[in-house]
């Protein structure tokens, strides 16, 4: 028997165009079919360019100071604890309907504990503004 002759000059090739072909229509198909989530975070506002009037008196505000051992002070008066905010603020809103809850974290305190008195000052003021502000540290 006698071998086939090869030719030097002839190289195996490799035919691409069908792999590119499947890439590109995956790529569209999972550009297609993906789902773009907006996930639900927190609202900031943040201020207005336009430069508070100097006549203008400020509203009422109630101050909720989260200390670094988990208990809230109101006003820098009182102690109470994370849980009983909301009664506080009611009553706040009540006597002052234009007023404004202002809640103050100390920098060493638990997020958790703050979060949980940022809720329940906005559960407790019904739709007056509620602003989170982060105590500056002491050295």
């Amino acid at each position: 028997m006698r071998k086939k002759a090869t030719h030097a000059g002839d190289d195996a090739e490799v035919n691409i165009t069908p792999l590119l072909d499947i890439v590109f229509i995956l790529l569209i198909f999972f550009i297609v079919t993906a789902t773009f989530l907006r996930e639900k975070g927190i609202d900031i506002r943040t201020p207005e360019d336009n430069p508070p009037k100097i006549d203008e008196i400020p509203p009422p505000a109630l101050l909720l100071a989260v200390q670094e051992d988990g208990f809230v002070r109101v006003n820098n008066i009182r102690v109470i604890d994370p849980g009983s905010v909301t009664p506080v603020v009611q009553e706040f809103i009540a006597r002052e309907p234009q007023g404004v809850v202002l809640v103050s974290a100390a920098p060493t305190s638990e997020s958790g504990v703050a979060v949980q008195v940022l809720d329940q000052a906005q559960s407790g003021c019904g739709g007056c503004s509620v602003s989170l502000a982060l105590q500056k540290e002491v050295n």
